[in-house]
């Protein structure tokens, strides 16, 4: 009888949060494992003060 017609709209989203908990594990090698979980929160910081200078730019821009 009646004829499904599907239509799709994109949608485009602005923000992504994601939220994560690091659990540090301890191990034999204490000291090398806390270097590297210093350099990786320091990559990820670094990430994230990029993303939000980009966002305040383009803010200005409006």
């Amino acid at each position: 009888m009646f004829e499904a017609i599907h239509k799709y709209m994109p949608i485009e989203i602005k923000q992504l949060l994601i939220k994560s908990n690091i659990v540090q594990r301890v191990t034999q090698n204490t000291q090398a494992r806390e270097e590297d979980l210093s350099a990786l929160k320091e990559e990820l910081a670094a990430e994230c003060r990029s993303l939000i200078q980009d966002m305040l730019r383009e803010r200005e821009e409006r």
